[in-house]
C-alpha cells in the first residue's frame, strides 16, 4: 500500500533552520515562519496510521498524538514527494505554505577526548545515536562541555550538504545561531562523516543493514574476549 511510505520518521528541522539563521546568505525571506516538529509514523491497521508530533530539538517536547484513516488512493493530510513529506491541513501546521519534513537517518557513533583526570589518557564514549535532521548528542562528563550536531542543510540557498558539528556548549544550550568551534561537511547521502580537533574527535556511521562502525567493530572485539 502507498501509505505505508510514510512511515517512519520525519523533521522540518532544515526549513526551520533556513527561516531563522542570521547568515543572510543562507537564509530563506517568508511572510509565516514554520514552527519546528518532528513526527514519528507508526501503521495501526489496514488503514490507521499514528503520528506523534514532537515539538523543538531532540524531540523534547510532545505535542499530540492522531489518528489518520488513509488508503491507497489518498494520505490526506500529507503529500509524499521522495525522501520529502509535505502538510498544512492541520491546526498544528497551520501556515500558507507546507511544512517540509525530511526522513530521518539515523546513525551510530562516538566521541573521544581527552580524560579530565588524566590527559595522556583517552575518555572514549561510544554507542551513541543521532539523526541527520539537526539531531544532537553532547559529552557525559562533568565539567566537559561539548555537544555534537548532525544535520542536513542548503548552504548559500543552492548547496545541499550533511554538517558535522562540534559546540563547546551542552546541548540545552545550543540554539540556530550557536557557532561551532569547528565543523565539516560532505554530499547528503553520506553514509559516513567524521572530525579531528586533537582534542576532540567524533566519528558516525549510517545504520542500515550490516553497517560496520567502531562501535560494531568494538562489540564484536568485546565478545571474542569474554
Amino acid at each position: 500500500m502507498e501509505y505505508l511510505n510514510i512511515i517512519g520518521e520525519w523533521d522540518n528541522f532544515q526549513q526551520y533552520w533556513l527561516e531563522r539563521t542570521e547568515e543572510e546568505m543562507h537564509r530563506e525571506a517568508v511572510e509565516v515562519k514554520h514552527r519546528h516538529f518532528s513526527l514519528k509514523i507508526v501503521k495501526k491497521n489496514e488503514d490507521t496510521i499514528v503520528v506523534a508530533i514532537h515539538e523543538g530539538r531532540n524531540a523534547v517536547d510532545a505535542v499530540d498524538i492522531l489518528e489518520l484513516q488513509v488508503s491507497k488512493l489518498s494520505l490526506s493530510p500529507f503529500r509524499l514527494d521522495g525522501d520529502m513529506l509535505y502538510t498544512k491541513d492541520s491546526e498544528y501546521f497551520d501556515n500558507p505554505f507546507p511544512y517540509k519534513f525530511m526522513r530521518i537517518r539515523k546513525f551510530s557513533g562516538w566521541i573521544e577526548c581527552p580524560s579530565p583526570d588524566n590527559e595522556e589518557e583517552t575518555y572514549h564514549q561510544g554507542n551513541l545515536e543521532l539523526h541527520d535532521q539537526g539531531g544532537m548528542v553532547e559529552l557525559d562528563l562533568d565539567h566537559m562541555e561539548y555537544t555534537v550536531e548532525l544535520t542536513q542543510l542548503i548552504f548559500a540557498k543552492k548547496l545541499a550538504i550533511m554538517k558535522l558539528a562540534i559546540y563547546d556548549l551542552p546541548m540545552a544550550k545550543v540554539e540556530i545561531n550557536s557557532k561551532a568551534i569547528s565543523y565539516t561537511w560532505v554530499n547528503p547521502e553520506a553514509k559516513r562523516i567524521g572530525i579531528n580537533l586533537r582534542k576532540i574527535l567524533s566519528g558516525w556511521t549510517l545504520i542500515e543493514p550490516n553497517f560496520i562502525s567502531q562501535n560494531t567493530t568494538l562489540k564484536s572485539e568485546n565478545k571474542k574476549t569474554t
